[in-house]
């Protein structure tokens, strides 16, 4: 084992708390659930600061390395860091996952997955085109494809190596990958043409949508005996809490009307939500026009936002509070915090994140 991994589980035995976690857990049950709480969960989002006692491995290298992986995500992720729970008095879950980035079903149907230098992997449109037709007739089934088996790799490591420190076990949860959602990922394979075949070739995309659709589930079932994650009906993804078991990415679903959505993208949507029982949507900027269309959808419990600034998050906590809905990621400013003002905007059904120039 690499020497710094070493010692920075050895610190983690020290200054992870199980009592503490438990209070963190039950916050955001009680706050998910829409039910009273002392607080909203609130998450605190910031650079890692120059004293930190750890530091990241250049991202480049994590990729052929389990150890380097499992401590970048234990010292730095989203903005949040496991190894300064010591420093931080916020409601961080312990969660850790294989970070491939957002390439792993792409990979699965024949995408061209590169990753080079420093950067996350993506998808080279130029190397290799796979066709509606391709996605549609592969076997959503097949884990042997792709880069699905580095992930298994990574996390039987996660396992084994978290074995070794009891009290870290029961605290780290091993969570899912990205796996993106049905339609992030027809827009990684086939690029910003899906768009277009959207209006010119609709059956093509529906049956393209549907093997991706069964491949998520299929492929989040057959991660499931390395992770973790829980209790049962809650997740973690970006390291927050959750209701449901599975969080869809549709960043690329903001390219498109509502009307799209709902008769094109949302029935698969609604599919890999339903077959794991329930779970989020993740969207990345402006989303108001595709909220009601979310929430139409029976399984649905949590609305992650990536940019909530950009959106008119009371109106949609509104919404959101009539169905039970949880909003996940409301940015908010430490003078809402401190002055009890975010916890009288949202009494609960929130997570909330602070973002922050530094830790102190």
């Amino acid at each position: 084992m690499l020497e710094p991994l070493q010692r920075l589980l050895d610190h983690l035995s020290k200054i992870l708390d199980s009592a503490r976690q438990a209070e963190i857990d039950e916050r955001y049950r009680r706050a998910l659930d829409y039910v009273p709480v002392d607080r909203p969960p609130c998450v605190v989002c910031a650079p890692l600061p120059d004293d930190a006692p750890f530091k990241p491995y250049p991202l480049g290298e994590c990729f052929g390395s389990p150890e380097k992986m499992l401590f970048n995500e234990l010292v730095c992720a989203f903005d949040t860091s496991i190894a300064l729970r010591d420093r931080i008095a916020d409601d961080l879950p312990l969660t850790i996952r294989a970070n491939f980035g957002t390439v792993l079903i792409a990979s699965m149907f024949g995408a061209a997955a590169e990753q080079i230098g420093d950067n996350p992997p993506w998808i080279r449109h130029d190397a290799v085109h796979v066709t509606l037709q391709q996605v549609a007739e592969s076997d959503p089934a097949d884990m042997s494809r792709g880069w699905i088996p580095r992930v298994v790799e990574t996390l039987q490591f996660y396992r084994e190596t978290l074995s070794r420190w009891p009290n870290l076990k029961d605290l780290i949860r091993i969570v899912l990958p990205d796996l993106q959602g049905p339609f992030d990922n027809l827009e990684l394979i086939g690029g910003s043409d899906v768009f277009l075949r959207m209006a010119t070739e609709p059956e093509s995309v529906d049956r393209a949508l549907h093997a991706l659709s069964a491949a998520q589930v299929n492929l989040a079932g057959y991660l499931a005996p390395w992770v973790s994650d829980g209790p049962e009906g809650y997740c973690h993804q970006h390291a927050v809490g959750l209701k449901g078991r599975i969080l869809l990415r549709n960043d690329s679903c903001i390219m498109v009307s509502a009307q799209r959505y709902r008769e094109q993208i949302a029935p698969h949507d609604e599919h890999v939500l339903k077959a794991l029982g329930g779970g989020g949507i993740h969207c990345c900027g402006r989303i108001e026009h595709l909220v009601d269309e979310f929430l139409a959808l029976p399984s649905f419990r949590s609305l992650d936002f990536g940019q909530s600034e950009l959106n008119d998050v009371d109106a949609a906590y509104r919404k959101a509070a009539e169905k039970r809905v949880a909003l996940i990621r409301v940015a908010v400013k430490r003078e809402e915090l401190e002055s009890g003002k975010a916890a009288e905007r949202f009494p609960t059904g929130v997570v909330l994140i602070e973002r922050r120039a530094s830790v102190n």
